[in-house]
């Protein structure tokens, strides 16, 4: 089962090490970017079809947005969807990532993953917000290992409605005491232009 295992964050900070602490990640102003008319037309598309299901949220929703946020950003990152990413199978450590942003432009396979975003199963929180945890260990032994190794990795669970962010440095797993939502999108991208600005 992988990261899927992970369904408490005290379950992954206890067996890794680190510390979990809840502060607000985003304390200078975030600047709102507005969506394209692209991304405004997707979302209104969902909006009319029947969202009863996880691949449909991801699909519809979820998807969308962050092939937007790629698209802003696409001189510095590359977007991956269904990855596998197996570091430690013995320690849960492998298993398909939802999506991950790696932090370099015009990849063919996964390198140097910066920014893993994963769907939050049965739209729990909880359990999406230990997976993601999970996600950025992972991705800070890959980089290490592969000799890229990167001061900061960034995560973000979400059920497509709520968007919960957090950072990972050395050992201290920093958790966004706000939550974020896709009625403000100019917000959410605003967030992540942030968190793709700081790579």
């Amino acid at each position: 089962m992988g990261y899927s295992n992970f369904k408490k964050v005290k379950h992954v900070t206890e067996k890794f090490g680190l510390r979990a602490v809840r502060v607000p990640l985003f304390t200078e102003q975030v600047e709102a970017i507005a969506p394209s008319q692209w991304l405004t037309q997707s979302l209104v598309i969902a909006s009319a079809i029947p969202l009863t299901n996880e691949k449909a949220k991801s699909e519809r929703l979820i998807s969308p947005i962050l092939s937007e946020v790629h698209i802003l950003h696409k001189d510095k990152v590359t977007l991956f969807s269904g990855e596998e990413l197996s570091v430690s199978p013995k320690e849960d450590l492998n298993g398909a990532c939802d999506f991950f942003f790696a932090a370099n432009p015009n990849l063919y396979f996964l390198e140097a993953p910066v920014v893993s975003c994963v769907e939050a199963k049965d739209e729990d929180m909880e359990w999406g917000t230990a997976q993601v945890a999970a996600q950025m260990v992972a991705a800070q032994r890959y980089n290490k290992a592969q000799g890229k190794s990167t001061p900061t990795i960034w995560g973000c669970a979400t059920t497509a409605g709520e968007w919960k962010f957090l950072k990972l440095t050395d050992r201290e797993l920093y958790i966004d005491e706000k939550s974020y939502y896709i009625d403000k999108l100019d917000l959410l991208l605003g967030i992540f232009h942030l968190i793709i600005a700081q790579i």
